[in-house]
């Protein structure tokens, strides 16, 4: 009854997720050079589109001399050029196709690195990006319908869940509750929800896990039935942070890596050594700093092409990221290449008037507003300071739209917003990556 329910509840929300989810079980039989003939045969096709059809690559393909013919194979990508935000943002209406007629999906970003980008995907790609998340919890033991409940995400302007998401919930067996803004009080809240519901599984964002986490272990406070598996999400998972997870609700983290603006997915298995990288959606390639070497077995910039999204292709995109893809025979069976080493996604967060906000809350925010990049960093137990690279758009109501979401949650805060010509003139503490310095207030 339940895997009925959330299938009619994406056959309503979202039709061609189930669709892409069915079409992806069906390859997963696939072997290594079966994946990479995939992959060969939907670049192509790609190609084929964005030459004719996007500004952007029709003209870089004419300045390097470039035919279709010559990108036969994701070993021909290094060909061309590595794709920046900065070049997205500097022409963005030069990555849109001329004609579309598909629904599209809005995304807003705020970067590993501060550095905003909005995009847009096509409903077919949204759509296999949902299904690939699917997928992977099953590397958990999760089948569909199974009872999940998750720590992550809210609306940026209120806590208050609307009768839709509700609905949509219930139907699909999920238990949202809000990261934004979190303290001692949700905790408690959280803890007695799940405790009642007593879902199979548990996500969020790895810095709330941890928090979480924490906050049970600090008060000697226990869960009155055993969680099946720990998905977390959207930020580096550290092995202290799985450790303490793992020791205090008794179960495994399965950990994630992806992104939306370049379509790259890849989970972890029950044997923890990587993560198995997806081949349907998007080619994530490691190369040397200049895009001119696909490496394997050392560390790389991760680079993504997204294969599905026509609304606004992004070939070779940078994520600003590194790692390590590797080649090898995992004992889980399957055949996917593993990606380990990530490193890029700092876990960080600001705790206001003993309240946290983690980072992928913060970066949501900040992609919603017209900037080049940003840094935030915290002066005192209610106080930050924001730097920020104006972009063309960028007016006081956004500073107001920053000032009222953060406020909403934390209540009082007093906040400097520093506005400067370029991200050079950032704290000499901005390391590469490191966009929320809270060392002196956690």
């Amino acid at each position: 009854m339940n895997k009925l329910k959330f299938i009619t509840a994406y056959y309503i929300k979202r039709p061609k997720v189930i669709k892409a989810y069915k079409e992806i079980k069906k390859l997963e039989s696939l072997d290594r050079n079966g994946q990479k003939e995939y992959q060969n045969i939907k670049l192509k096709e790609l190609i084929s589109y964005v030459v004719k059809e996007i500004p952007y690559y029709s003209n870089l393909f004419r300045e390097l001399n470039l035919k279709v013919s010559d990108i036969q194979t994701t070993k021909d990508l290094i060909k061309l050029p590595i794709l920046t935000k900065e070049i997205i943002k500097k022409n963005p209406e030069l990555f849109i196709p001329k004609n579309y007629n598909e629904k599209i999906v809005k995304g807003s970003t705020g970067g590993s690195t501060g550095v905003p980008l909005k995009f847009l995907m096509s409903e077919t790609d949204y759509s296999k990006g949902v299904a690939l998340l699917l997928r992977g919890f099953e590397f958990g033991n999760y089948q569909l319908g199974d009872s999940m409940s998750i720590i992550a995400g809210s609306s940026l302007t209120s806590n208050t869940q609307s009768l839709k998401s509700k609905i949509q919930d219930w139907l699909m067996n999920f238990n949202h509750f809000s990261s934004y803004g979190m303290n001692e009080k949700d905790f408690e809240a959280f803890f007695r929800d799940i405790n009642k519901k007593k879902p199979k599984f548990l996500r969020g964002y790895a810095s709330s896990l941890f928090l979480f986490a924490s906050y049970l272990r600090d008060n000697n406070m226990q869960l009155e039935f055993q969680i099946q598996a720990i998905f977390s999400t959207s930020e580096k998972l550290m092995p202290n942070q799985r450790n303490i997870i793992e020791s205090v609700f008794k179960a495994k983290v399965f950990d994630n890596y992806g992104l939306n603006d370049g379509g790259i997915t890849a989970f972890e298995c029950n044997y923890h050594n990587g993560m198995h990288i997806d081949f349907e959606r998007a080619i994530l390639e490691v190369t040397n700093d200049d895009g001119t070497d696909q490496i394997i077995g050392e560390e790389g910039k991760i680079l993504a092409t997204n294969l599905f999204n026509y609304a606004m292709p992004l070939i070779r995109y940078d994520t600003g990221d590194l790692g390590e893809i590797y080649i090898e025979d995992c004992k889980c069976g399957c055949k996917r290449p593993l990606l380990k080493g990530i490193a890029g996604r700092t876990t960080d967060y600001l705790k206001i008037n003993e309240t946290y906000i983690g980072s992928p809350v913060l970066t949501v925010l900040m992609g919603k507003i017209d900037i080049e990049s940003y840094q935030i960093i915290q002066t005192g137990k209610d106080s930050v300071k924001i730097n920020v690279v104006k972009g063309e758009k960028y007016d006081m109501s956004q500073e107001l739209f920053i000032s009222n979401s953060l406020k909403e949650h934390v209540n009082e805060i007093k906040i400097d917003f520093n506005y400067l010509d370029d991200s050079k003139g950032f704290s000499e503490n901005n390391k590469k990556h490191k966009f929320i310095i809270n060392d002196d207030f956690k």
